[in-house]
């Protein structure tokens, strides 16, 4: 057993050592200890902090007082009636182009 154990620590020992030689790992290693590693992280945490705030700005509920909540009712309501009225000149409207179609057919036939 504690021959295995030896072998697995020389072996483990063994890998890690090619590894730190290789010049990709040490270009790597060398980034992550460097200064554009750390200014890249805080450029990124900072872009991530400020998405959530825009996120949470943008879902959170809007804090409305009585009044602008009495205030936006009313003026629902008034847009309703307008769109209703509108419907109701829209579909006179058609009715009148319909006659003023049959008149000039009328007249033309004379």
């Amino acid at each position: 057993m504690a021959d295995k154990d030896k072998d697995l620590k020389s072996s483990s020992a063994e890998i890690i050592a090619d590894l730190l030689t290789d010049p990709r790992v040490r270009r790597g290693l060398s980034y992550l200890g460097g200064e554009e590693f750390k200014a890249d992280r805080e450029r990124i945490r900072q872009g991530a902090g400020e998405r959530l705030r825009n996120i949470r700005n943008r879902y959170r509920p809007k804090k409305r007082t009585s009044e602008t909540v009495t205030r936006e009712r009313e003026l629902t309501l008034r847009l309703a009636e307008v769109e209703a009225e509108a419907a109701e000149l829209r579909l006179r409207l058609s009715e009148l182009l319909e006659e003023e179609e049959q008149l000039r057919g009328a007249l033309e036939g004379l």
